[in-house]
């Protein structure tokens, strides 16, 4: 089943933090409205793995405001994380280090973008852009409550029809959207549509990625961008659950085969949702067993890794607070030891 469809009940993101001696891996889920407890992001520690309780959280019903994290970014120049809340319908911009049910510096919404599926931070611009089911659209980064777009694409549902995944390219200045084209009943192709940032009413992609050769499957789930080695990961799902990571070169355009895969049963990629490239670790980290019950997971892997290979590190289990029911949606990673320089606490 396609998660851009219709997002699931529960929601479970994670946020990556590097420290010598601090947090390495935030995680958080949600359920129905009524479902406080889950409202939270965890906190793990640098060293944890496996099956293993959160040292502290951050969110809750009280102040945060957070309903859900579909995606998050970090902001290395404002030190802040960016939360695409979608059942909230907006957009909270937390610190880097805060904990506890916290209120965000500022959080905004506009009608016009509605549920946030995605955002990224636009290095050199001060700006942001959101995905939402059909329109990207650009904020200011100040912008706090009730905003209306710097300029959106308008409705075109045979370009951008349903996606999901979203990147910002710093090299070309360009904007990559994850999505799916209907090929036929119950058949879909994953595709990768590049827009130009400043992209305003019709959505005209410049370049796009798709075709057999790409090995795209049937749906983008989410992208990454590795800016100093200019190469765009890309999570995929195949009709049977499958999930894999396929690399491409940035200026990768037409149906081209990549760089390099990393998939099979020893990855433990099923019904993946989630990735996200950690620089600060040369790392790719995956949110695995979003949906259909299958094992939620939070799975690592060397940026050059390829093949059917094990993840690095797999944090999983009971005591993450994870249930089968739900699953793992967001990944980033913030490199706290950055944030605070020698460390803290």
């Amino acid at each position: 089943m396609n998660r851009r469809s219709s997002l699931p009940l529960f929601v479970l993101s994670i946020l990556s933090l590097a420290t010598p001696a601090y947090a390495d891996v935030l995680a958080g889920k949600i359920c129905e409205a009524s479902c406080d407890r889950f409202r939270t992001i965890s906190i793990f520690g640098d060293t944890m793995n496996g099956n293993t309780e959160p040292l502290s959280l951050l969110g809750g019903p009280a102040q945060s405001g957070m309903l859900d994290a579909s995606a998050m970014v970090y902001d290395p120049g404002e030190k802040t994380v960016l939360v695409a809340d979608f059942y909230g319908q907006s957009i909270h911009v937390f610190p880097a280090a805060a904990r506890g049910d916290v209120a965000p510096l500022r959080s905004f919404s506009s009608a016009h973008m509605g549920q946030p599926r995605n955002i990224v931070r636009v290095s050199g611009q001060d700006e942001y852009i959101a995905l939402s089911a059909s329109f990207l659209l650009a904020f200011p980064r100040t912008a706090t409550g009730s905003q209306f777009p710097l300029r959106m694409t308008t409705y075109a549902p045979t370009v951008i029809g349903n996606a999901s995944g979203l990147a910002y390219l710093p090299a070309s200045d360009e904007v990559a959207v994850g999505d799916y084209e209907d090929l036929g009943p119950n058949l879909y192709g994953g595709e990768v549509l590049i827009f130009p940032r400043t992209i305003s009413g019709t959505p005209v992609p410049s370049r796009r990625i798709a075709g057999p050769l790409t090995q795209l499957g049937s749906f983008v789930n989410s992208l990454a961008v590795d800016t100093a080695h200019n190469e765009l990961f890309v999570l995929v799902t195949d009709a049977d659950s499958r999930s894999r990571i396929v690399v491409f070169p940035t200026s990768a355009d037409g149906n081209v085969a990549p760089l390099r895969v990393i998939g099979g049963d020893n990855t433990r990629m099923t019904n993946a949702s989630g990735l996200d490239y950690y620089a600060f670790r040369d790392e790719l980290l995956v949110a695995s067993g979003t949906y259909n019950s299958a094992t939620t997971q939070v799975l690592g892997f060397a940026r050059t890794a390829q093949g059917n290979i094990a993840p690095s590190r797999d944090i999983s289990g009971s005591n993450t607070g994870v249930s089968a029911a739900s699953g793992w949606l967001a990944v980033v990673g913030v490199p706290l030891a950055q944030v605070f320089g020698d460390g803290f606490e």
